[in-house]
Formats: structure tokens, sequence, C-alpha cells
């Protein structure tokens, strides 16, 4: 098994995300690992990387947050990081805390350009203020180098919104946007009406960004989204993902294709629900 600096931490949440591909079943096939366990899964990435990243439902729910980071910080990482909502750094004391511990990339997840939106995602009143709050104490209290980098997660209730949420992020002096596509890997996220057909939402997504000069823009990734499902002059955006997933498959298409090193393959579910003839070489 490939070894991810993504490591799963967080079990918790404080969101209900109607989207989650972290819930339901996704949830129950997991092991929940203690603070001993993770820590030797952190020096197990160690060897392979110079980078590491906290994810999971909420990893800063954990009691023994603090404490991994510090480990992580002493082992010597280039760049130790963790993936929020958000919510938490809404506290000033907190986001201060963390930052002080050493940490150098914080990626924020934001679901909407309004809280009618963002909360509607959340399941989650309040949020969207908490989570954007979050995001203007990060960038108050940071360093030069620090990477502060916002998730836009899209589906088909919240797509249309992907302007006003980069201009909105934008214009809070956020420099690194990751555009991703909602995975169907829950029960409540693999269906069509949370799941976009990949190259409609890709082709979409890649309409907005024309609007976004290169020497003005933010930098923006596309992630999960399938190199064969983007235009070729649009793949330029593609990141693969580090997270490995073993619900990702193979198709034909993948023998003959010069993303195959990079890019895991498909979703099982994806295709459960639209097939494979989008994808194209």
């Amino acid at each position: 098994m490939k070894v991810s600096p993504y490591i799963y931490i967080g079990y918790n949440c404080n969101n209900n995300c109607i989207f989650c591909s972290e819930a339901d079943e996704y949830m129950e096939r997991l092991k929940v690992k203690s603070t001993g366990e993770l820590k030797k899964e952190i020096s197990q990435v160690r060897t392979h990387y110079d980078f590491v990243n906290f994810m999971g439902r909420e990893p800063t729910l954990r009691k023994d947050f603090i404490e991994l980071l510090r480990f992580a910080k002493g082992l010597g990482f280039k760049q130790v990081g963790f993936t929020t909502n958000g919510r938490l750094l809404s506290y000033k004391n907190f986001a201060k805390k963390i930052l002080g511990i050493g940490v150098n990339q914080i990626v924020i997840s934001l679901n909407g350009a309004t809280p009618q939106m963002h909360d509607r995602q959340t399941q989650a009143k309040g949020s969207f203020l908490q989570t954007v709050k979050g995001i203007k104490n990060v960038i108050e209290l940071k360093d030069k180098g620090f990477s502060l980098i916002v998730n836009l997660l899209l589906n088909k209730i919240n797509y249309l919104e992907l302007p006003k949420m980069i201009n909105l992020i934008s214009g809070l002096g956020v420099k690194e946007i990751n555009i991703l596509n909602a995975a169907p890997l829950s029960r409540r996220s693999r269906n069509k009406k949370i799941i976009m057909r990949m190259s409609e939402l890709g082709q979409h997504v890649v309409n907005v960004l024309k609007d976004y000069k290169d020497n003005l823009s933010p930098k923006f990734l596309l992630v999960e989204f399938l190199p064969c499902s983007l235009l070729k002059d649009a793949r330029k955006y593609f990141f693969p993902c580090l997270e490995k997933n073993p619900d990702k498959i193979r198709i034909p298409l993948c023998q003959n294709c010069s993303y195959e090193s990079k890019c895991d393959g498909v979703l099982k579910g994806y295709i459960d629900l639209y097939g494979t003839d989008e994808f194209k070489l």
C-alpha cells in the first residue's frame, strides 16, 4: 500500500454537509486511531515525504490535535498542515496557538458565497460566518511564506456561485484556491442531485477561470477532476489527489493516458452514476 502524506485523524465534525463523502458507510469502515498509532503513521510518512497534512471530517476537534501537530514539527517536516472547515480558527486565541506551533499550511473549505448557500450545504447555522472569520484570522496572523489554501467544493446545488466564491476569498487576500469536485463516496453523496457530470462541471469551472488573468489571479488547481474529463487546454489546472482511495479503479482508457502515473483512476461510485462515455484522451 502506498504511503500518503494526507493522514486521516478527524472522526467527528461540527458540520453535517449534504455532500459529505466522509459519512455513512465511509465512516463505518474506518478504524478510529489512537494518538500512538497516528504518531507511528506520521513517522512513516516522514520517511517518504517532507510534508504532511492532517485531514478527516474535522481534525481540529481531536483532543490530541495540538500534540500531533507538535510531534510532526519535531520530525523536521518542511511543511506541516491540516485541512479544516475553519470554524475553530474563528477563535483568535486558538488560531494564534496553532500558528505558534509552526504550522505553515492550512487548507480551509468554503461551500458557498453567502450564509444562505454555505449553511445550506453544511446544515450548520452560523458556519459561514465562522469559516470566513477563520480565513480572516489566518490571513492576519500568518507569516510570509505561509500557505493558506481555500477549497471550494462544488456540486449540483452550489456550482453557480463559483464566481462569487472566488471573488469573496480573493478579496480577502487568498492566493491559492483549489476547486474540488464532490466525490460520491457515501450514501448521502452518491446521487445525481448532488454529483454533477464531471465533464460538465469541469467545463463550467474553466469558463469561469477564463475571466481571471494569469498575472493577476490567485493560483487555481482542479482536484478530483480527471484529465480525461477536461478539454486538453484545461488540463493545465489538473492536480493529482495524493490522498489514496481504494474505491478508484482503472478503465481501459487509462492504458494509453499520459497522466496514468499521476491519476489513480475513476471512483466506482461515479461510474455507477454516469458511466465512462464522457472521458476522452
